[in-house]
């Protein structure tokens, strides 16, 4: 729990640097996601923040304003309204308070402890992978639409496994019935993640980085994949649709 909270703050810090080297007239690029502006993902992250102290601290009662199917779309639209009455620094400094409330909850939290966030029930272990590989998700759309490259780091392993994780869930949003499936990645720095059962029928093999693209719903193209499969399932997967996080 420790390693990937750390693993969360330091991603966090690296796009939050990065925030304060892109010119305030590229505030209004529209990026992947939602065709939201920079200034609208990060009040986007900001609000996704307040959310989660809202969550852990008062059960969630939150949610109760973004109720039904386009509750998500609601929600962001929201927080793009908010931060659109704001200096691109004050939008910065909305996320780094926001943040900084959650990263104290989570330090001291059982990893065991439910949290409900939209439709899940996680245990805190999970929503922390999740948070980490929401910040690393946007933190792409974000280096992408300011036309800079992102380099992948050895955090991408709990990125990896939470992928891992939901694949009843993504299978199951793709009207198909899951089945056993092995990963098996070469992550930076040459460092190698396995999941999953060594027998298994169904196997994807390859780039760490590409297999976290896929998940996170950030893969420009499923036509230009490099990932290998083995088993008509693993075959399928890669050709899901993954939801953008």
């Amino acid at each position: 729990m420790n390693i990937i909270l750390s693993s969360l703050v330091a991603e966090q810090q690296l796009l939050d640097q990065y925030l304060q080297s892109i010119p305030v007239r590229e505030w209004t690029k529209q990026t992947r996601f939602k065709s939201m502006s920079i200034t609208d993902q990060v009040s986007y992250l900001a609000g996704s923040e307040d959310l989660a102290y809202n969550a852990i601290k008062k059960k969630g009662t939150f949610f109760t304003d973004y109720k039904g199917p386009n509750g998500l779309n609601k929600f962001a639209k929201v927080q793009a309204k908010k931060g659109r009455n704001m200096r691109p620094q004050d939008v910065i400094e909305w996320w780094r308070l926001s943040r900084a409330k959650i990263i104290e909850l989570l330090a001291d939290a059982s990893p065991n402890r439910k949290i409900k966030w939209w439709k899940n029930e996680w245990d805190m272990k999970t929503f922390v992978m999740w948070k980490l590989s929401e910040t690393w998700a946007h933190s792409l759309d974000i280096y992408d639409v300011s036309k800079s490259h992102y380099t992948d780091t050895t955090r991408l392993e709990h990125i990896a496994l939470f992928g891992w994780n939901q694949i009843e869930k993504t299978s199951k949003f793709n009207k198909i019935k899951s089945k056993e499936l092995r990963v098996e990645l070469i992550g930076p720095e040459f460092k190698i993640w396995k999941y999953g059962n060594e027998s298994s029928e169904n196997i994807i093999k390859g780039d760490a980085g590409e297999w976290c693209r896929l998940i996170t719903g950030r893969l420009v193209s499923s036509k230009k994949i490099s990932l290998s499969t083995d088993g008509r399932f693993a075959e399928r997967y890669i050709k899901f649709k993954h939801t953008m996080i």
